[in-house]
Formats: structure tokens, C-alpha cells, sequence
């Protein structure tokens, strides 16, 4: 039997990523998968009066500290948000306000950063373990994060490949979504990503005993209920009225080929786990924004998915 432990849609949240370094010991599991949207969202200007207090403003609140334990307990804060603090002067954070290619600019790099840094403690913890870590991308993040997930030298890059989880298991991985209102890094048609899912899965050798690991989940499962938009982004009633978000190509793939089991994430909010035919499709969910990991954990045998049980930590 081999166990894995998967959680995806960290969304940047340091605490949530120590928290998913410590869970292939806590849960005993022999794989840690880290599914897509591995990164953050958002830089926060942390200004400098240059009399040693600094301020921010974020979603939080407005706030005012001083240089020392302050500025970095604040730090600290807005890093587990899933947000990326930077220190600057008023003249700076005007500069990127009027600049959006120099925001940009500024964003890839401490979003480059911060997920190098998150690889190397990786490394560092668990380096010496037998445990297997694999990280894939999702449709939020850059493909500036593909070359710093493929240099890591302890953990598996799985994007765009087939790779092996044990002896037995096969696993394609695929971090591409359906289209979305927001225009994100890695969304396309649904006929593309059917062609992506299809170039890889002619790939299994064994099907019976094969996981997919697509970021969006498929259509009308229950693994994809989000509040329903109109105006292409607002929410209607205040995110009372759900509606299915998966992907067409998705659903359709999975309903073909039959793997053993199907890992999805891209829905925070529709953390479930469902039988499609033969296989069996899970939505650990995400609730990073409360620095909650959520998870789950699946033991896998020949043919047969013998437990699977989600977590939360």
C-alpha cells in the first residue's frame, strides 16, 4: 500500500505551507502532492516614515508599527494571507501605483522568491526522509514558477508529464484550467484542454491503476460548485446561488479512461468526493485565507483506492 497526502490552492499561505511540510509525517504518508495555485495573488506596500514606524493597508485593516517584533509580526501576518509584503517609501509604492509593467515586474519577483525559498525549506526538512514531494502549478500561477519548481533538487516537478508515485501508480498532471472571467496564466478551451488531457493519458500503461491530477475539476461532479457570477465577476445574492464551474473536457476524460482516482482543486469552496463511473474524484478544498490546511489523505493499493479520508489542520 502507498499513502498519499494531497492538499492544493495554497494560494501563497506560508503558514499553510509549513503546515503541508509537516503532514507526510503527521498523516505516516509516503507521497505529499501540492496541487496548482501554489503562489499568491497580491504585493502589500509596507511604508516607511523614516522615524523607524512603517504602515500598511490590506484586508485587514489599516495599520501602523514599529520598526522591530511590530514589523514583523506584521509581516509574518500578511505572508500567511497569502499576500506578499514588501518594504518601500512613499515614493516607491507611487512609482509602481502609476507603473503597472513595474508592478508586475515587482510581483514575479517576490512571488519568484517566496516559492524558492518555500522548495529550499523543503529540502532542508525533508531531504533526508524517503518521503516523495511533487509540486504542480495551477492556472493562477506564472510560468515563471515551472523553472523554479523543475531546479528544486528534492522535489518532483509532475507538470505537463507522466510521472510514478509508486511501483504500481501512474499520475499525469495537468494544471491548465478551463476558461475563467479573470484571464488567468493557464486557462484555454475546453477542446484544447481535452487535447492536453489526451496526449497524456495515451501515455498510462496501466489505466486501472492511474490518477489525474488536473488543477480544475469536472463539470457538474460536486467537486465544482461555486457562487454563481453575474456581470461575468460579481457575485449574485452575496454567493448564496452555486453553480457548477468544472470543465466540460474534464468530466468527459475521466468518464473515458476510468483512472483509479482523479485529484482536482481550483473550486476552494467545494470540498467533496464523488464516484465518476469507476473512479474516484476528490476536491480537498482550500481555506487557506484562515491558515487552515485543508487535505486529504489516500491509501492507495493494486486497483482499488482501499481509504481515502480528508483533514484539516
Amino acid at each position: 500500500m502507498t499513502r498519499m497526502f494531497y492538499a492544493t490552492d495554497l494560494h501563497g499561505s506560508d503558514v499553510c505551507f509549513r503546515k503541508f511540510l509537516s503532514a507526510g509525517s503527521v498523516y505516516e504518508a509516503d507521497v505529499v502532492l501540492m496541487g496548482g495555485d501554489c503562489t499568491g495573488k497580491m504585493v502589500i506596500p509596507i511604508i516607511s516614515s523614516g522615524n523607524g514606524t512603517f504602515s500598511a493597508s490590506w484586508s485587514r485593516g489599516d495599520v501602523e508599527v514599529e520598526e522591530g517584533e511590530e514589523l514583523e509580526e506584521l509581516e509574518r501576518q500578511i505572508k500567511n494571507d497569502g499576500l506578499y509584503p514588501v518594504r518601500m517609501t512613499t515614493h516607491e509604492r507611487d512609482e509602481l501605483t502609476g507603473n503597472p509593467a513595474l508592478l508586475k515586474k515587482l510581483f514575479e519577483r517576490v512571488m519568484v522568491e517566496t516559492l524558492d525559498e518555500w522548495l529550499k525549506l523543503a529540502g532542508e526538512r525533508l531531504g533526508d526522509s524517503d518521503l516523495k514531494m511533487i509540486v504542480t502549478p495551477g492556472n493562477d500561477d506564472e510560468f515563471t514558477v515551472d523553472e523554479v519548481i523543475e531546479k528544486a533538487p528534492f522535489v518532483e516537478a509532475a507538470e505537463g508529464r507522466i510521472t510514478r508515485i509508486d511501483d504500481v501508480h501512474e499520475m499525469l498532471s495537468i494544471g491548465w484550467s478551463n476558461t475563467t472571467p479573470w484571464e488567468t496564466p493557464r486557462e484555454c478551451p475546453e477542446d484544447e484542454l481535452a487535447e492536453k488531457i489526451a496526449a497524456l493519458a495515451d501515455q498510462i500503461e496501466d489505466m486501472e491503476n492511474a490518477i489525474f491530477n488536473i488543477h480544475v475539476p469536472p463539470y457538474g461532479s460536486g467537486l465544482d460548485n461555486a457562487p454563481e457570477l453575474q456581470n461575468a465577476t460579481t457575485v449574485r445574492r452575496g454567493g448564496a446561488i452555486m453553480t457548477p464551474v468544472g470543465s466540460t473536457a474534464v468530466r468527459d476524460a475521466i468518464m473515458e479512461y476510468q483512472p483509479l482516482l482523479s485529484l482536482h482543486g481550483h473550486i476552494h469552496e467545494s470540498r467533496n468526493v464523488q464516484k465518476l463511473g469507476s473512479t474516484v474524484a476528490i476536491n480537498p478544498g482550500s481555506s487557506y485565507n484562515d491558515w487552515s490546511l485543508q487535505g486529504v489523505i489516500v491509501d492507495l493499493e493494486d486497483k482499488k483506492v482501499a481509504r481515502q479520508m480528508p483533514t484539516t489542520g
